[in-house]
């Protein structure tokens, strides 16, 4: 029994150790020596707001994308506008067998071309011309070789009178397509301007990112020169040393505020060199300055260019159109299917197919006509479509009521907003004034020694919260513009870009 405790004290123990050594990290992206910057030290780069935005355009990937996709579209839209072109086929063939004594060889072709109409006509031509040989051999000797050649021309006509009769019905596909198109041209306006929009709200941010390590170094600097304005206090007598630690503690802080805010300058810088798809050891530098001016927005005008001009509307309206045809074509299928037929043939035969082709004009003609009628007979599979496209177009009308109500409380709150943000900024720029002249009064005070050094750290404190505030009204109002663009769908007329659309 001893032993056996021993035993189990002897593997806990080597268990333990196993398990702190174990909890040792080692990281395999360690590098010995002086770590490496992140990024790597060159020429910077001025960049400009418009010059970020058509950088962007050129080389970010949502938009390269969407353009590939354009190409797709436009050879759809060649598709379905060939939808009354004559389409033709040619089908040739080549046989040979050998039966017994007797070789046989044919040639054959058969071009034929239909021709779809506007009424739902459906024209068929085709011609089928061939050549068969015949050899017969026996007795190692050969034989009279015989030629026969045919030629057979044909020529129908179908014209359907109530089931896929008309222009209504027959023009439906070519008019979805087009339909199509004009959803997609909206769909590549929309992740244009979203990628302006981004850029743009990504830039600010970059500049916000910079400006905040300005604001964090004229912070520190002032908690230096406090710190400097203790120590001659305390070299005259008029301070204890011990009040120093407050200052000293003041500047420490203000130092991690400025390695934080070169931190977030890094990420903003690189969120954005993403966007316009360049080298990530880029050193990109704003060359804008934040500066704002106030915009007088009419709430009329506002929702008049929404709804001209925002894709998401402009595509629910396509819609609508596109279930209005389909409910037509639904209720064209529950007609019944009366169908005129009429067709011509012609026959000719001689030597070769050359000879039969000029025989044809005296071969007998074979002509033929007809209507035929078809009766669905309990079969509700075809009230369900005009069911499922009745319900279909109640629905897109009543997405459509949705998306008005929608749009007009967006450029509603848009608008507002935009005002409320300009009041924000107009009022944090005043704060920041006050506080700015409330520290300075106090630092005085302070020299003069009717002030304590915690009052001075507070003011200094609510200085760099004022200007904070002020950088960030300033973003938000010049968000609130850009944001007010694309509720209004006006982001690339802002921009003046024209879109260089192949298929349009």
């Amino acid at each position: 029994m001893i032993a056996l405790a021993g035993a189990f004290l002897v593997t806990a123990s080597l268990w333990a150790g196993t398990v702190r050594a174990q909890t040792v990290p080692v990281r395999s992206y360690v590098q010995p020596g002086t770590p490496v910057p992140a990024v790597v030290p060159g020429p910077e780069l001025p960049l400009t707001l418009p010059e970020a935005v058509y950088l962007g355009l050129r080389q970010n990937s949502a938009v390269r994308g969407a353009y590939l996709q354009r190409v797709l579209d436009s050879f759809n839209l060649r598709v379905a506008e060939s939808l009354f072109s004559p389409k033709g086929v040619l089908t040739t063939s080549a046989l040979i067998d050998r039966t017994g004594s007797s070789r046989n060889g044919e040639l054959r072709a058969a071009p034929t071309v239909q021709l779809l109409t506007p009424l739902g006509t459906t024209i068929s031509f085709g011609w089928d011309v061939g050549q068969r040989a015949r050899r017969q051999t026996g007795n190692g000797q050969v034989g009279n070789g015989m030629l026969a050649g045919s030629s057979d021309l044909t020529l129908s006509v179908i014209q359907p009178l109530l089931r896929g009769a008309g222009p209504e019905v027959a023009t439906a596909p070519l008019r979805q397509a087009r339909l199509e198109e004009r959803y997609n041209r909206l769909r590549l306006k929309s992740t244009v301007a979203n990628t302006v929009t981004e850029i743009v709200g990504a830039y600010h941010q970059f500049l916000q990112a910079r400006q905040q390590i300005a604001l964090a170094r004229n912070a520190l600097d002032r908690a230096r020169e406090l710190e400097t304005t203790n120590q001659a206090l305390i070299r005259a007598g008029r301070m204890a040393e011990a009040e120093l630690v407050q200052a000293q503690s003041t500047a420490v802080n203000q130092e991690l505020a400025v390695l934080q805010a070169e931190s977030g300058f890094d990420a903003a810088r690189l969120r954005l060199l993403g966007l316009l798809a360049l080298d990530l050891n880029t050193r990109i530098v704003p060359s804008d300055r934040l500066t704002a001016e106030p915009v007088r927005v009419e709430l009329e005008t506002a929702r008049a260019l929404a709804f001209e001009n925002r894709p998401d509307y402009l595509s629910q309206i396509i819609s609508n159109e596109a279930a209005k045809i389909g409910l037509d074509v639904a209720r064209n299928q529950r007609l019944w299917d009366l169908t005129v037929v009429a067709g011509v043939s012609l026959s000719g035969s001689g030597r070769t197919g050359l000879r039969a082709s000029e025989r044809l004009p005296s071969t007998k003609t074979d002509l033929r006509g007809g209507i035929q009628l078809s009766i669905p007979i309990n079969n509700p599979a075809i009230e369900q479509q005009e069911v499922q496209a009745t319900v279909g177009l109640r629905q897109a009308e009543v997405q459509l009521d949705q998306l008005r109500i929608q749009v007009e409380t967006q450029v509603r709150d848009g608008v507002r907003d935009l005002e409320a943000s300009w009041r924000r900024y107009t009022l944090s720029r005043r704060s920041r004034d006050l506080a700015e002249r409330t520290l300075a009064v106090e630092t005085v005070k302070l020299r003069a020694g009717r002030s304590t050094n915690f009052q001075v750290v507070a003011f200094q404190d609510q200085l760099r919260a004022a200007e904070s505030a002020e950088l960030g009204t300033l973003i938000a109002y010049l968000d609130s513009l850009v944001a007010l663009d694309q509720l209004l769908g006006t982001t690339l007329d802002t921009w003046r870009i024209e879109l260089n659309d192949a298929a349009r």
